[in-house]
């Protein structure tokens, strides 16, 4: 009955320690097989301007969006702020 216990105990500790034996996908990518550090990558010094170049059109692109929309809705009356509401 004991053999049997320990038999039991040691395949369930085996099974749940199947997936701690992999290596993760992300760790995969900075060492190599051997064990060895891979070199760091290399750095846009323009990224900055790149993401600034990219988000502040955006940004702008979407305000001006934003206003002509209210515009129209307030123009055909789809949507009228209630200025009589406002409980200061």
């Amino acid at each position: 009955m004991m053999n049997f216990l320990k038999t039991e105990i040691l395949q369930m500790l085996q099974r749940f320690q199947r997936p701690f034996r992999r290596r993760p996908k992300d760790v995969s990518k900075s060492y190599y097989k051997c064990g060895g550090l891979k070199p760091k990558p290399e750095q846009n010094p323009m990224s900055l301007v790149l993401i600034l170049v990219n988000v502040v059109p955006g940004i702008l692109l979407g305000t001006y969006a934003g206003k002509k929309l209210a515009y129209y809705l307030e123009v055909c009356e789809l949507f009228m702020p209630d200025l009589l509401d406002e409980d200061d």
